[in-house]
This record gives C-alpha cells, sequence and structure tokens, in this order.
C-alpha cells in the first residue's frame, strides 16, 4: 500500500510540472516569430513584422520581452503565460528614449492598443494563436493574433 502511495505522489509531482514554463520555452524556443496576421472585430489590421523574443531572463524572477519589428519601427512588449497555459498577457512597454512620447511611433500605439489578456487558442511549435476582447484599443472586440516561427 505504501509503495502505491509514494509512486502515486511521484507521478503527481512529475505531470504537476509547470505549464507556464512549459509554454513559455516553446515561444523562447522560437526566438523569432513572424506576425502571420492580426484581426480586430473580424477585420484585418495591417500589422506584420516578427516579434524577437528575449530570452536572457528566467521567467520565475523577471517578466519576458519581445521586440517587435516591422520594416523602419520597433516596440517592446513584456509577455507572459498564465493560468496552466491557457492565458497569454501581452503588455506593451515604453523606453527610456520614449519617455518624452515625441519619439513614439505607429507601431509604439498600435502594440499599447494590443495590450491585453488572451486565451491561447493554439499553442505548437511552429504555430500560435491567441484570441481577446479585452484590449486596450479594442474593449469589448474580438482580437485574433495569430504567429508563426520563422525558418
Amino acid at each position: 500500500m505504501k509503495n502505491i502511495l509514494y509512486i502515486s505522489l511521484i507521478f503527481f509531482f512529475l505531470f504537476s510540472c509547470n505549464k507556464e514554463k512549459h509554454y513559455s520555452n516553446k515561444l523562447m524556443k522560437g526566438e523569432v516569430w513572424v506576425v502571420t496576421g492580426i484581426q480586430a472585430d473580424g477585420n484585418s489590421l495591417d500589422l506584420y513584422g516578427t516579434w524577437h523574443i528575449l530570452k536572457d531572463k528566467d521567467i520565475y524572477y523577471s517578466v519576458q520581452q519581445a521586440l517587435w519589428k516591422n520594416e523602419n519601427e520597433e516596440a517592446v512588449f513584456e509577455w507572459q503565460f498564465q493560468s496552466k497555459g491557457k492565458k497569454f498577457q501581452l503588455n506593451y512597454v515604453k523606453s527610456c528614449e520614449e519617455c518624452e512620447g515625441a519619439t513614439l511611433d505607429e507601431l509604439d500605439y498600435s502594440v499599447y492598443d494590443l495590450t491585453g489578456n488572451y486565451e491561447v487558442e493554439k499553442h505548437a511549435a511552429k504555430k500560435m494563436k491567441f484570441i481577446s476582447s479585452s484590449t486596450i484599443g479594442y474593449p469589448g472586440k474580438e482580437v485574433v493574433i495569430s504567429i508563426s516561427r520563422q525558418k
């Protein structure tokens, strides 16, 4: 009987590992993700580019960051998986050189508008999809972000 209890406890600890870390590692492993589409209320937004995952931090000690780049602009955002990987949080970050607000570009405003909590619709090694109805710029409207791992 004791052996069954010990084996059950071992299985419990092995399979109750931190899902946030597992999900985060998949995003960090991709390093660069291509934004394949963003829709707000069923309308396609002209927001493309790449997410460069900055993975020099441990997910337990700080919030992860990514650099969103398009042809001419860059914006930084923080990201985090929550609720055992079922939720994804995206938060725009204003860097110090933008503190006065005069150097903000269109991508900064767009990423700020996309700040919010998302449901994880798809989470695979090469494709991810996030859906939210509670973003700053599109409250009450469904926002869908699709990304794929750069080859």
